[in-house]
């Protein structure tokens, strides 16, 4: 079937106007028939569970409100009548009027602390007795007996709010709450308590899960929503059940009507995709014959016949003009190809020759060379001076300052060319041009590279040297004296920790010579069973004695922490904990440093802010370079790697989280915020 249509534009034509003319039939058609009911019940569906979420609101605001008026009334000094003889006179009437202005079915009584109902808005359940187990539990709040919502709040005298004299109780029948439903023949709500199945409104007979996750359900005969309702009725829901048949009638209907006329709407299509498909055809059938004809004679001197006025003439005018140019076209085309062919091989020969230079002035020296043979010019050369005039073509040369991420000019290369006669040459020694720098900036960019990283190398070689033995023999004696000298426990502890921040230097100067295998992506996290609180702790104790002796105030909270054990890499967290408590410390004259450590549901945060020196926003970001240190006053008394930030960002960010820095500028101090996702 498909080669049927490929073979023949004539039937390509007529499928596309086939579809064309009865795809959008077709798509309302199945879209009616398989979308539209959905959408309509989608539709019910949603609108309705706004209208639940109206009314509930509204609900919940009528609750609230009632609770907020019986707190009221049992605020009022009035109730203090409940320590005299005539206490269901003036409160009696009060509840009476109360009752009276909202107009619903409820009844107010105030209540004795011997459960005896003193006063009411229903006289005739004065001196009545109320049961008091719901009311002792609290001073107010809400309860539901039967088909009735009570609300307490406790009488305190005017005079004296430690002395209780009562309750205040509204009893709300919870039929007042029907006056919030909808009621009409395609419509049906009701309000439905799905422990006691006590109802409140139409009952329908529906046979709902309100444990579901769904709130809504379609069965034969309703589209039913249903949301659980707030505030104290939060055990109860709404519903709402709207007729199918009445929503979907027009719909059906409209089925109806579509299937009988699509049988007339294909055939009528049918007819003028073969009439539409024909004519268009012929013109172009007659076209392919006169082409083939020429394609077989090589004749070009064949013209076309034109036999009509509209596009196809205007092809058949333009293909005659094209045969008649056809010829030179090819002669002039096959010349510009031979040049074109000579260009690029020259242009790939000097290429070779020039990325086989290791010096600048082995480069130029060579592309001189290189122009010369291309030029049949003896007299070119090299020149620095921009601003040099000379009457021969020349080819500038633009390296890139590395530094600050630009072109710069280095110099250029006379060709010993009047001017370009063509465009295209003039492309020709750009392009040489291109390659000379490219290869300018590798020589440049390789040296670079090399000099720096044998500065890294030869920087952390000597450092590592030079820790190593003084921290060995710091090691040895503090181990010598907690085994063989008689020390008291003051002793034994401050040496221990001597001990202790010793090997954990030696550690970190062999995790510094890791710092290449992190830019390698070499480094990976041995991920264990950690208890963060005591990595913390233990952090805090080892560089206490380094804030006592600059008199700093150095304090720990972890009052927001949730201590639970979390997986990650114990040593690299402590590291980074510890660099940051350090530069913290360092870098604080006066003061105090404030280490935190909390969490939330997706992050463990340690925060280390200070009272130090601060960092202006122009060096915030310039901090998280390997071998960066600031200039300041601090700094010039504090040697150091300049890797403490940047080794400790790495690392954080191999375990997952981050390492960052806030300041509001010099002599403000400075905020460290090391965060680490939870998962």
């Amino acid at each position: 079937m498909f080669n049927f249509i490929k073979k023949s534009l004539r039937n390509k034509l007529l499928s596309i106007f086939i579809i064309i003319g009865f795809l959008p039939f077709l798509t309302l058609l199945v879209y009616t028939l398989f979308l539209s009911e959905s959408k309509i019940v989608n539709k019910i569906i949603n609108e309705h569970l706004e209208r639940t979420k109206v009314v509930i609101e509204l609900i919940d605001n009528h609750l609230v409100s009632l609770t907020k008026e019986v707190r009221f009334l049992s605020s009022l000094d009035l109730m203090d009548d409940l320590l005299a003889e005539d206490i269901d006179k003036r409160i009696s009437r009060l509840l009476t009027q109360k009752r009276d202005d909202l107009n619903l079915d409820i009844t107010f009584m105030a209540v004795a602390l011997d459960s005896t109902i003193v006063a009411s808005s229903d006289k005739n359940i004065l001196l009545e007795k109320y049961s008091m187990n719901e009311l002792n539990v609290k001073n107010y709040g809400t309860y539901i007996k039967d088909n009735y919502l009570y609300m307490y709040s406790q009488i305190s005298a005017s005079f004296d709010k430690t002395k209780k004299l009562g309750f205040l109780v509204l009893k709300y029948n919870l039929k007042n709450l029907d006056s919030y439903l909808t009621h009409n023949d395609t419509v049906h709500s009701y309000i439905i308590d799905s422990k006691n199945n006590f109802i409140i409104g139409e009952n329908i007979p529906l046979k709902i899960n309100f444990y579901n996750k769904t709130n809504s359900i379609i069965d034969s005969k309703y589209v039913v929503v249903y949301e659980k309702l707030s505030s104290v009725l939060n055990d109860w829901h709404i519903v709402y059940a709207v007729d199918k048949s009445v929503a979907l009638e027009f719909l059906y209907d409209f089925i109806s009507f579509m299937l009988y006329m699509s049988f007339i709407i294909f055939i009528l299509i049918i007819y003028m995709s073969i009439k539409q498909s024909r004519e268009i055809v012929k013109p172009i059938e007659e076209l392919t014959a006169t082409t083939n004809y020429i394609t077989k004679t090589q004749n070009y001197s064949a013209q076309l016949n034109v036999n009509s006025q509209d596009e196809i003439a205007t092809l058949t005018h333009s293909f005659n003009n094209m045969l008649k140019t056809t010829y030179s076209a090819l002669q002039t085309l096959e010349e510009e190809n031979k040049l074109r062919l000579k260009r690029f091989t020259q242009l790939i020969e000097v290429f070779n020759t020039i990325i086989q230079t290791k010096s600048e002035d082995e480069c130029i020296n060579v592309s001189i060379e290189e122009i010369k043979k291309l030029t049949h010019k003896e007299n070119l050369h090299f020149q620095k001076d921009k601003n040099r005039t000379t009457d021969k073509e020349c080819t500038n040369l633009y390296i890139t300052d590395f530094e600050n991420d630009e072109k710069i000019y280095f110099g250029s290369i006379e060709l010993g060319i009047e001017s370009f006669e063509d465009k295209n040459e003039q492309d020709f020694y750009n392009s040489i041009a291109s390659m000379i720098t490219l290869q300018l900036d590798k020589i440049r960019l390789i040296q670079r590279t090399t000099s720096a990283s044998r500065a890294k190398s030869a920087f952390i070689s000597n450092m590592s040297h030079e820790l190593r033995t003084p921290l060995n023999a710091i090691i040895g004696f503090a181990q010598y004296m907690i085994e063989y000298e008689e020390l008291n426990e003051d002793q034994k502890d401050t040496v221990g920790n001597i001990e202790s921040s010793a090997q954990y230097l030696l550690g970190m100067i062999n995790e510094i010579l890791d710092i290449a295998k992190i830019e390698a992506g070499k480094m990976e996290a041995h991920i264990e069973s950690a208890n963060i609180l005591e990595i913390v702790q233990s952090s805090y104790n080892m560089l206490s004695p380094l804030a006592k002796d600059k008199k700093i105030k150095f304090d720990f909270i972890y009052n927001n922490f949730d201590n639970k054990i979390y997986k990650t890499d114990p040593k690299m967290f402590k590291q980074i904990v510890v660099n940051l408590i350090s530069n913290a410390i360092k870098f604080t004259l006066e003061g105090s440093v404030l280490l935190e450590l909390y969490n939330d549901e997706e992050n463990l945060y340690v925060s280390v802010k200070d009272s130090g020196i601060g960092i202006s926003e122009d060096d915030m970001n310039r901090l998280f370079n390997d071998f960066t240190q600031l200039e300041n006053v601090i700094q010039k008394s504090h040697r150091g790697t300049g890797l403490g930030l940047s080794l400790s960002k790495k690392m954080a960010n191999i375990l997952g989280g981050d390492v960052t820095l806030k300041s509001n500028g010099i002599g403000h101090g400075t905020l460290c915020l090391f965060s680490l996702q939870i998962k």
